[in-house]
């Protein structure tokens, strides 16, 4: 029992502390980014997914129009290929 008491001690001198300082600068800053999520909220994504939905729909409508460009030049030439 007499080793006990100092054992105890040093537990509760050294590792309390030090305990308590890394559970404070590991859950800060998931609770930080916890807490500013949940401020955020879900609607800040969805006009992140919107936006970036919009912007892919016109680059599809470019590419659609590049590509009956393309056609256009490739019938074309084709005629030019059959008249020659």
């Amino acid at each position: 029992m007499d080793e006990l008491i100092p054992i105890l001690a040093i537990f509760f001198g050294l590792g309390v502390p030090a305990m308590s300082l890394a559970t404070h600068f590991v859950l800060r800053p998931l609770v930080k980014d916890i807490v500013e999520a949940l401020r955020t909220g879900p609607s800040n994504d969805l006009v992140s997914l919107q936006r970036r939905i919009d912007e892919l729909q016109e680059e599809l409508a470019r590419h659609e129009v590049q590509i009956e460009q393309l056609a256009d030049v490739d019938s074309f030439h084709r005629r030019l290929e059959s008249e020659g």
